[in-house]
């Protein structure tokens, strides 16, 4: 079952008011935690920099394999999405990713007068898209469900059988406050806070690379 949109975003309060410093909350999340880390991105190709914003999702699964672990409320979960993503809006904003799909015209057909092809849909219905949002440096559309569905949004296709892939989540969190992770939109790594227990799986999970970081200003430079 995918994730689920949720219009209470309150499950949200306990960090949105954290006192920690904008870009300290941006890249790792709110203050308090044992200890913290970064998951680096997966490279965009040989000595190439790293994705910017997104965890792919074999680095996304074996970080919540480990994540699952270290909280009593796995099946109880938050994810946050930016509300900036274009694929989440239809029309003319996601309208190229399908200018060259679908069956082949015949070349008789090229001289008369071409349909115009439908909109593309929104991938989630206006409610949910302009409902209340998670504000947290940026708005974030909420969902709920078990931590094994991270990323799977339930979002609708673009059409023509093209399904429409969407961000890793930016936020994640469970029902118990146990850790938090956030991705920020441009960042090349995720940031986890938790206790040192969880960070220390993190850093002997072989298929993440992971590094320690401390949580201040200065170690974001």
């Amino acid at each position: 079952m995918p994730l689920r949109p949720l219009a209470d975003v309150s499950p949200a309060e306990w960090f949105v008011g954290d006192d920690a410093p904008p870009a300290l909350r941006a890249n790792l999340g709110p203050s308090g935690f044992e200890s913290y880390v970064r998951v680096l991105h997966s490279p965009m190709g040989p000595g190439d920099d790293r994705y910017e914003g997104h965890l792919e999702q074999h680095l996304l699964d074996a970080l919540c394999e480990v994540l699952a672990r270290h909280t009593t409320a796995a099946d109880d979960c938050f994810f946050g999405l930016w509300d900036g993503y274009g694929e989440l809006y239809g029309g003319e904003a996601v309208g190229f990713l399908t200018a060259f799909s679908g069956p082949m015209r015949w070349p008789g057909r090229i001289f008369g007068k071409e349909k115009p092809p439908p909109p593309i849909p929104p991938a989630f219905p206006v409610s949910v898209l302009e409902g209340p949002k998670v504000t947290f440096l940026h708005d974030y559309l909420l969902f709920g469900g078990p931590l094994s569905a991270a990323g799977e949004w339930g979002a609708a296709s673009y059409g023509h059988a093209i399904s429409r892939d969407i961000n890793s989540p930016n936020l994640i969190w469970p029902a118990d406050h146990a850790w938090f992770v956030t991705t920020n939109i441009e960042g090349t790594w995720t940031g986890v806070g938790g206790s040192a227990a969880l960070i220390h799986d993190l850093l002997a999970e072989s298929r993440l690379e992971v590094v320690r970081t401390r949580y201040d200003e200065g170690a974001l430079r």
